[in-house]
């Protein structure tokens, strides 16, 4: 059995949201609110008082990124409208995806849920960070006992459902490139 997820939370909100619509939503679409590690948002939000109400009450770190950043992000649910108002294809998604990815990489589990001026989407970090010191050599694709890992140009991808945590490509990679997440 793997560690528990870490996760990443996109919002995206209309100007004025009320923090208790913004709980509701949070509420709704991550079971367990202990496991979020980090909101994202666009920068437009940053200063939100319902958003930042519910994230300082949390605890969790604020990432927040431009309309151009976000639209970069590939979504499963891009909106005309809300490029149209923001800018970008999609906030809550690529917000969470961005946030993922700068904490070492993720995948969407929950894509966006639309709740009363406000929008929630949810990314889990992978187990496994993977940084650029990786000669991508292989020796932890050949140890996996569960391939969780596949090959990539610059570095192994980490396939996180199948990942169990065990450690043994981390103690196996000569360049220290591998470290398991403290979820």
């Amino acid at each position: 059995m793997g560690q528990p997820m870490s996760l990443v939370v996109g919002l995206g909100s209309s100007r004025g949201v009320h923090a208790a619509a913004v709980w509701s939503a949070l509420r709704h679409a991550v079971p367990d609110l202990a496991a979020i590690t980090a909101f994202a948002t666009v920068d437009r939000r940053r200063d939100e008082p319902g958003l930042l109400a519910v994230i300082r009450s949390h605890g969790a770190p604020l990432h927040c990124y431009s309309a151009d950043e976000l639209d970069t992000i590939e979504v499963p649910h891009p909106s005309d409208s809300v490029r149209h108002h923001v800018g970008t294809r999609s906030v809550a998604e690529a917000a969470a995806l961005l946030g993922a990815r700068d904490l070492g990489g993720g995948s969407l589990i929950v894509p966006k849920q639309r709740g009363d001026q406000v929008t929630v989407a949810v990314a889990a970090l992978h187990p496994l960070w993977i940084s650029s010191t990786c000669t991508a050599c292989g020796a932890c694709l050949r140890t996996c006992p569960e391939h969780a890992l596949r090959p990539a140009p610059q570095r192994p991808a980490v396939i996180a459902v199948r990942c169990t945590s065990c450690g043994e490509c981390v103690e196996i990679c000569p360049t220290d490139a591998i470290t398991l997440r403290d979820l």
